[in-house]
C-alpha cells in the first residue's frame, strides 16, 4: 500500500484541500496509514504532475489561497487498477521482537516494565476503537454494505489488539 493509493481512496468521493484530506486521515485512515504533512503535500504534487489530480486555486481575503484537489479520469482509473490488485500479506515488523531474541540479556524488570506499558498503550487503544465504534458505528447492522466495510476494519484491529494483549499476558506469566 502507498501514500498515493490512500489519497486517491480519499478523494474518490470528494474533492478536498490538503487540510481536508488530513482531516480525514484523522477520522479514519490514521488507523491504517500514517503521513505527515510535508509527505501529504509532496504526493499531491506528484499526482497531480502525473495527470491523476486537479488542482483549483481559490483566493481568499486575508488568507492563503485554498487548493482544491479533485481525482481526473486517470486518477479514477489508478485507484480502480490498485483496488483490482491483490495485495500481498505484510509481514509482521515489531521492534519489540528483536529484543526476544536477546532474551537471555534483557533485564527482567526492563522487559516486565516494556510490556506492562504496552500493554497499558493497547489497552487504550480497545478505548479509542470502542468510541469509534460508538460514534460511528452504533448500530452496524443498519448500515449498508459499502457504509459498514470500513467498521470491519476496526472490528479486526479490536481483535488484533486483544490477541496483542493476551499475548502480552502469556509472555509475563512465563517472566514472572
Amino acid at each position: 500500500m502507498s501514500l498515493r493509493a490512500v489519497l486517491l481512496i480519499t478523494l474518490q468521493r470528494e474533492p478536498g484541500t490538503g487540510y481536508d484530506i488530513l482531516q480525514r486521515f484523522k477520522a479514519g485512515l490514521a488507523h491504517v496509514w500514517q503521513a505527515s504533512h510535508q509527505q501529504l503535500y509532496r504526493e499531491l504534487d506528484r499526482m497531480r504532475g502525473d495527470g491523476l489530480l486537479t488542482c483549483e486555486t481559490v483566493s481568499q481575503d486575508e488568507r492563503p489561497d485554498r487548493k482544491i484537489y479533485q481525482l481526473t479520469e486517470i486518477g479514477l482509473q489508478a485507484l480502480d487498477a490498485w483496488l483490482a490488485e491483490p495485495l500481498a500479506a505484510s509481514p509482521v515488523r515489531q521492534p519489540l521482537f528483536a529484543k526476544f531474541f536477546a532474551w537471555e540479556r534483557w533485564p527482567t524488570d526492563a522487559r516486565r516494565e516494556e510490556l506492562t506499558t504496552l500493554r497499558e498503550q493497547l489497552k487504550q487503544r480497545l478505548k479509542t476503537y470502542a468510541a469509534i465504534e460508538r460514534e460511528w458505528f452504533s448500530d452496524p447492522q443498519a448500515l449498508t454494505p459499502s457504509q459498514r466495510a470500513p467498521w470491519h476494519t476496526l472490528r479486526l484491529g479490536q481483535r488484533l489488539t486483544e490477541t496483542w494483549m493476551e499475548w502480552i499476558d502469556e509472555v509475563q506469566e512465563e517472566v514472572e
